[in-house]
């Protein structure tokens, strides 16, 4: 985590752990407190609430996706591979950070306001993803159909794989991700 504090990074383990265990609902500020080791006082400096707690993680969790991507991307000319390397860092991020995906998981759904803050974070996300997919189009590799459409659909498939991929953690990074790129380029490619 670049640019972020030392308290603020063991704060932001901490809520992940908690919300991964017991839910938003159930975690404390003080649990949070307690197993980042800093004083409530602290805690309430660098934070104002626990929902100021989850969108910090939510963002910071996010920003740390996005750079991965970027910065594995850049080098990249074929669309496809970019594509390709999407699933790596989602698969790897994912097996390494699971206690954050499933916290996202967890608050998808709902009207309240870290559930709406938390797909407004995820829709920016989708961008992202649309994109590449969008490079993809114009360069011929797949059908230039509703691109919005297709993010929304290629990152759930890329969740299932990587459920998958958690439920059989001697399978390789490399083979589910190839897999599930040939599995999304053969319904969405030409």
């Amino acid at each position: 985590m670049k640019n972020v504090n030392k308290t603020k990074k063991l704060i932001f383990d901490a809520a992940i752990k908690s919300f991964s265990q017991k839910g938003f609902h159930k975690t404390t500020v003080d649990e949070i407190a307690e197993s980042a080791g800093v004083a409530k006082g602290t805690l309430y400096y660098h934070f104002k609430s626990k929902e100021e707690i989850f969108k910090f993680i939510i963002d910071e969790g996010t920003r740390i996706i996005e750079e991965e991507i970027l910065d594995r991307t850049e080098h990249l000319e074929d669309p496809v591979e970019k594509l390709r390397t999407i699933c790596y860092v989602h698969i790897e991020l994912v097996t390494k950070h699971v206690e954050f995906f499933k916290t996202i998981l967890s608050q998808m759904w709902g009207n309240e306001e870290r559930q709406n803050q938390l797909r407004d974070v995820l829709a920016g996300y989708f961008k992202l993803i649309e994109k590449y997919l969008t490079e993809a189009a114009d360069e011929k590799y797949i059908k230039d159909k509703n691109m919005e459409i297709i993010a929304f659909n290629f990152f759930g498939v890329m969740i299932s794989t990587i459920i998958y991929s958690l439920m059989h953690r001697e399978k390789n990074v490399k083979d589910l991700a190839d897999t599930f790129v040939d599995f999304i380029m053969g319904g969405i490619g030409k």
